[in-house]
């Protein structure tokens, strides 16, 4: 993923669990969160829902990845939760870029209009 991503020239942060996914994204100044479903802890649902309680990153574009299980089913679990995106393994690298950029440029657009 962070091959694909490179195209974009932003950072890239990566976790490698569902706890450490959430460190990151508490500690670390994010414009997209990309999260697989399954990883080791927390899973990508879990925490989806944590980011959504939070008021920091209630807003957050979060996308889901999944490769495994019902996929309609989990999509539909993934934006119920509030998960911007979501994309079936294999990614395709323009799919996945598309997505990133143009949620990372809404996202900062929204963040500067409310600190106005």
């Amino acid at each position: 993923m962070e091959q694909v991503l490179l195209p974009l020239k932003r950072r890239v942060l990566r976790a490698t669990s569902g706890e450490q996914a959430l460190r990151t994204v508490l500690r670390e100044n994010v414009a997209v969160v990309l999260l697989d479903l399954l990883m080791p802890g927390l899973d990508g649902l879990d925490v989806l829902g944590y980011l959504r309680r939070l008021d920091q990153t209630r807003q957050l574009p979060v996308i889901l990845i999944t490769g495994v299980g019902r996929s309609d089913e989990l999509a539909e679990r993934a934006f119920r939760l509030g998960a911007a995106g979501f994309l079936i393994k294999p990614v395709s690298p323009w799919a996945l870029r598309a997505q990133v950029e143009a949620l990372a440029a809404l996202y900062t657009r929204i963040q500067e209009h409310e600190a106005d």
